[in-house]
């Protein structure tokens, strides 16, 4: 039981709290304002301009992850060198300003068409009705032409301070450089301005720099995600497919420049050593023809065995010799293009030099394509392929020796043999001279034919590092703005807008708003309360009229049977409704029977003889002129007797001093049940102090929303001053229904 009452008694409080009784009065504000915010959510919807999200994805070939595209085994058959490639240079390489500039070249992206309507502006790509060509462009600032059409086949372009008249089709100068307007299949609307406008290469690459997003979703996996955003869906799916052709292209190509300089090494050695072969051919057949000779006798095959041999070896060292000149002569000459290593194979360290040679060769080629010729990368990569070329210059030279020794050695070995052989005749030993020299250019030649061969099969296997695993696609519905995120935020914003303003409010708020905040300033009893509603209604149960018999009835009850009750109305500055209190008390006592006079003594600012109709003659002149004072009968309504402030005069202070003032009161009271002194505020002048003496009972007004708390602290330093002080609270505005106030 004591827990429902506490309970209750906290919703009670929670009920009284000046935040919950805004909220209360002011509810329809929690209906208004979340249906203009869904309203201005819907206009945001309509005209705000979409964004789509673009994606691709790619399987890139990473050799550290042991994902490859099987084409590694045929060139190491083949004795090819193979490049290797991983995710995170080849997402270098993607996002490369080389590799989008490229793009922008390709798809005109420094060219934006535009249609604009009555609100709003939006982008065309593939659906505009007018397409521009620059044949020859040149740099010139960034600026926009609006299309305006003459005639079927006449134009004007129209800027900031120039325009340019064009016949379609026909060529038209612009800063931009020499252009051609065209007009596409898509009809232009009358309810549209059409427009392009171009842009600086590096506004468009700085954006699409931003907006473009390549990342590896997975550490373990080599895919790689690319997405952009764009407005317009076709024109995004457009970028990405064509960053994905450029790309490939340029994995292909750089893939077969090993392969390019191989053949070419080939096929210029190969035409030299041809000729060579058919001189030698040539000889060979000129010497069967001038000697009769078919084939040898077969008695000396015995004896020229064993020279056979040495001679096979010596033709091998001199092939060797043979290629060993060849490598030298390409390196002095062609020193920037790399070493075929496998026309000499049977050397592991001569081949291991020259792969690493190629391999810096082709990283520098690599570098170059996205750093400066002085960076100190590519500098550090110079030296290196220095080093490396002057100890495989070295290394020949050092074969070249080694080989002309060998040879030298085995021709030594062979004389042994050449005598046996002088008992053979001397045709035989020039034929076996010239077949020798022929077995030796032809096995040269069919071993650059076969190298030549491997090298074309491998590069026709050569494919990209990447294939495409999901091709480019827009999204069906727009990444920005979000529907229902957007419809969310802005029901949100309705429903704690109100509840900002209104907390706001009132932490701001210095004013009273309530008589709880009476309450906490000060102790003094609140007598009545008027609303704040019009005072000129037509009937005797209006709400003002039933508060005014409230605070008529409190008044009576505090008063008791007193006889003459003079009671002094004031408050703490103007506007806070003091006489316009005074004038309906006075109507409302009179209303009961009582003789009521009310008196004017706001002698710097009258206003109730201009609100009742009356003269304004009065206190002043019953001062001044000593005269008697000037009472009028109102009759506007219950009728009750007036005494106006009088004349404004220019020491209103030194007459309330006057001793007519304190004749005038007690003279008055002895005919009235009650005398209502309407007094300056006392917060501002000390009139309602002159007063206070003469008075029964106070009446301090206090108006809701324009009060301030301030002043009712101040209530404490002149309550002693003001007899029987009380409150009476104007202006309420949380008054919705009838109802009676007593205290």
């Amino acid at each position: 039981m004591l827990a429902n009452k506490t309970q209750i008694a906290d919703f009670q409080d929670w009920t009284k709290n000046p935040f919950w009784k805004a909220v209360r009065y002011r509810w329809y504000w929690f209906l208004i304002s979340p249906l203009l915010s869904v309203l201005l959510g819907f206009t945001f919807l309509r005209y705000k301009t979409p964004h789509y999200t673009i994606t691709a994805s790619l399987l890139v070939r990473d050799d550290s992850r042991g994902s490859d595209f099987h084409e590694t085994a045929l060139l190491e058959e083949l004795g090819l060198p193979d490049a290797t490639s991983s995710v995170e240079n080849e997402i270098e390489i993607l996002k490369s300003r080389t590799l989008l500039s490229q793009i922008i070249s390709d798809l005109h992206l420094t060219t934006q068409y535009f249609a604009a309507g009555t609100l709003k502006t939006t982008e065309l790509y593939d659906k505009t009705p007018y397409k521009v060509r620059f044949l020859k462009s040149r740099p010139a600032k960034p600026e926009s032409y609006l299309i305006i059409r003459e005639t079927d086949s006449t134009f004007r372009l129209q800027t900031s301070d120039h325009y340019y008249k064009g016949s379609f089709g026909k060529k038209l100068s612009l800063p931009h450089g020499a252009a051609i307007m065209d007009t596409t299949r898509f009809k232009p609307s009358s309810h549209y301005q059409y427009s392009f406008k171009i842009s600086a290469t590096e506004t468009i690459l700085d954006h699409y720099d931003r907006v473009l997003r390549i990342q590896a979703p997975n550490k373990a996996a080599s895919l790689v995600n690319l997405s952009i955003q764009d407005v317009l869906p076709r024109k995004g799916e457009a970028i990405l497919n064509q960053l994905i052709e450029r790309y490939q292209k340029a994995s292909i190509q750089e893939k077969n420049k090993v392969a390019d300089n191989t053949i070419a090494f080939i096929n210029s050695n190969l035409t030299h050593i041809s000729s060579e072969l058919t001189q030698v051919e040539t000889n060979i057949e000129q010497f069967r023809k001038r000697h009769r000779v078919i084939d040898m006798a077969e008695d000396g095959r015995q004896a020229l065995q064993q020279y056979h041999s040495n001679a096979s070896d010596e033709k091998q060292l001199a092939m060797h010799l043979k290629i060993v000149g060849l490598l030298e002569a390409h390196l002095r000459e062609k020193s920037a293009t790399a070493i075929p290593s496998a026309l000499y194979p049977q050397e592991s360290n001569f081949a291991a030099m020259v792969s690493k040679y190629n391999e810096t060769q082709l990283a520098l080629t690599r570098a170059l394509a996205s750093l400066a010729p002085g960076h100190p990368e590519v500098q550090s990569m110079e030296k290196q392929i220095g080093v490396l070329r002057t100890s495989l210059a070295d290394a020949i030279e050092h074969q070249k020796r080694e080989l002309t020794l060998s040879i030298a050695a085995i021709r030594e070995y062979g004389r042994g043999f050449e005598n046996a052989i002088t008992r053979l005749p001397g045709n035989q030993r020039a034929f076996l001279s010239q077949s020798r020299e022929q077995g030796i250019q032809q096995e040269l030649y069919l071993f650059l034919l076969k190298k030549r061969m491997e090298t074309a099969i491998s590069r026709s296997a050569n494919i990209a590092n990447a294939r495409v695993v999901d091709a480019p696609k827009a999204s069906q519905l727009p990444v920005y703005p979000n529907r229902q995120l957007t419809l969310l935020i802005a029901l949100l914003s309705g429903l704690l807008t109100p509840v900002g303003i209104l907390y706001i409010g009132q932490i701001f708020n210095n004013k009273i708003t309530s008589k709880e905040d009476i309450a906490r300033q000060c102790d003094v009893t609140i007598i009545g309360e008027i609303s704040q509603q019009r005072w000129r209604q037509v009937g005797s149960r209006s709400l003002i009229k039933e508060q005014f018999r409230s605070l008529r009835t409190n008044v009576q009850f505090v008063v008791g049977t007193r006889p003459n009750t003079v009671i002094l109305l004031t408050s703490a500055m103007a506007g806070e409704g003091k006489s316009f209190i005074a004038m309906h008390l006075a109507q409302s006592l009179a209303l009961a029977g009582r003789k009521v006079l009310l008196i004017d003594f706001d002698l710097r600012k009258p206003s109730l003889a201009l609100l009742l109709n009356l003269r304004p003659e009065g206190v002043t002149e019953y001062i001044t002129s000593e005269r008697e004072p000037l009472i009028q009968r109102c009759a506007n309504g219950p009728p009750f007797d007036f005494l106006a402030a009088g004349m404004p005069h220019v020491d209103t202070g030194e007459l309330m001093l006057s001793p007519r003032v304190a004749e005038l009161i007690p003279k008055l009271k002895i005919g009235y049940d009650y005398v209502l002194l309407d007094s300056p505020p006392v917060g501002l002048v000390a009139d309602a102090r002159f007063l206070s003496p003469y008075a029964d009972l106070t009446l301090y007004i206090v108006r809701q929303h324009f009060t301030f708390m301030h002043q009712l602290t101040d209530l404490h330093k002149i309550r002693e001053q003001l007899p029987d002080l009380h409150l009476v609270l104007n202006g309420t505005r949380d008054l919705r229904r009838y109802q009676y106030h007593y205290q």
